[in-house]
Order: C-alpha cells, then sequence, then structure tokens
C-alpha cells in the first residue's frame, strides 16, 4: 500500500468511498428540487459547449 506522500507526489486526490453510501443510488433525496431542476431544464435547455481549443 502506499504512503500518503507518495500519492501526494503524483498530484493524485485521495479519496475513498464508503461503500454503505450505494443504498442512496436510486433515490431522490429532493424532489421538489428535482422537478423544480428539470422544469428549468425544459424551458432553457443546456449550454452549448465551445470547442476548446
Amino acid at each position: 500500500m502506499k504512503t500518503m506522500l507518495e500519492i501526494n507526489k503524483k498530484k493524485v486526490p485521495a479519496v475513498r468511498i464508503d461503500p454503505s453510501l450505494n443504498k442512496y443510488d436510486d433515490v431522490v433525496l429532493f424532489p421538489e428540487k428535482l422537478a423544480k431542476a428539470n422544469e428549468q431544464l425544459k424551458k432553457s435547455g443546456f449550454p452549448k459547449l465551445r470547442d476548446k481549443k
């Protein structure tokens, strides 16, 4: 296993994802906010992406 110093030298974020959070995969936690966001996207749409040069 690599130490934190070895990981920090590579500029990679050290993140561990807790597997107990998987129970929230298919659960909508804020249905009112989701409905409002979907309504706004229907009205305005997604922003157009510019080419990166």
